[in-house]
């Protein structure tokens, strides 16, 4: 019995001297908490007050309003691209 525990330990010991160390494993990159552009949905844009879901969708058939994506036929707008639209439409009074 005793020679079959001193296999087993034995055993033991040259197994974990083949397990890899933690130390030397790759460093985990840190991923950004905002993500690289924020899209919206046209609810999205319109519970913002912009306008309503209505007009977005009788800009888009028109040519007018802000810039859009369209994938998979899904409507999005970036963020960028509505800031954008605002900051042209604003009126500036000269005094």
């Amino acid at each position: 019995m005793g020679d079959v525990l001193d296999a087993l330990s034995s055993g033991i010991a040259k197994t974990a001297a083949f397990e890899p160390k933690l130390e030397h494993q790759l460093p985990v990159p840190e991923v950004s908490a905002e993500p690289a552009r924020q899209l919206l949905t046209e609810i999205m844009l319109a519970d913002r007050g912009v306008c309503s879901v209505a007009r977005l969708q009788r800009w888009r058939t028109v040519g007018e309003g802000p810039q859009y994506l369209k994938i998979v036929g899904k409507v999005l707008y970036r963020l960028k691209d509505i800031e954008a639209y605002e900051e042209a439409c604003l009126i500036r009074k000269v005094f």
